[in-house]
């Protein structure tokens, strides 16, 4: 479940680019099926002077600086499965417990088929990101989708790398404030 965490007033949204954003896959070693996922960037707000710690960084070289930041981010999940794994269609609708009551096989197993960096450009260009998302936990349910197929629960984790863009100069973001007041 999310944490209930009001984000800090100093935060500001600044433009994002996709510049890789790439789908993995993963074998389930227990049944074949090909587990596809993608890590979706939706918005960024970093530091209101971010500017001047990334300067403060470049002016220190080999000092490395904090900055705060926050993401909204979503992944998206599709399964491929062979027919014999199919089930009966539904178009019933469940909620998160109902899923978790539901798991038939916890913990299952899986080899990486690939897993990508994908890699933003923030603030205009000023700031590299790059994430790889990767599962924690596959569980799979007895429910079955409009398709019939099955419905697998997978938990998540994310490593962020953030940079600042080696020879780019800082730029002026167009920030949108957090609130109008």
């Amino acid at each position: 479940m999310a944490r209930k965490t009001p984000l800090p007033k100093n935060l500001i949204y600044v433009d994002i680019k996709v510049k890789k954003e790439e789908w993995n896959a993963y074998r389930l070693t227990k049944n074949n099926a090909l587990l596809k996922t993608k890590y979706v960037l939706i918005s960024v707000l970093l530091e209101k002077d971010f500017e001047k710690k990334l300067v403060a960084t470049n002016e220190n070289k080999g000092k490395r600086s904090s900055l705060g930041f926050a993401v909204n981010s979503t992944n998206v999940i599709g399964v491929e499965v062979p027919a014999s794994q199919r089930g009966e269609p539904s178009e019933a609708t469940y909620t998160l417990d109902e899923f978790r009551a539901s798991i038939v096989d916890d913990d299952i197993d899986y080899e990486v088929v690939s897993e990508k960096w994908n890699e933003y450009l923030i603030a205009n260009g000023v700031i590299v990101m790059k994430v790889k998302s990767s599962p924690i936990n596959i569980s799979l349910t007895d429910k079955f989708d409009v398709q019939g197929i099955p419905i697998y629960l997978v938990d998540f984790t994310a490593d962020i790398k953030i940079k600042a863009k080696k020879g780019k100069g800082i730029q002026s973001p167009r920030p949108v404030p957090l609130d109008s007041t």
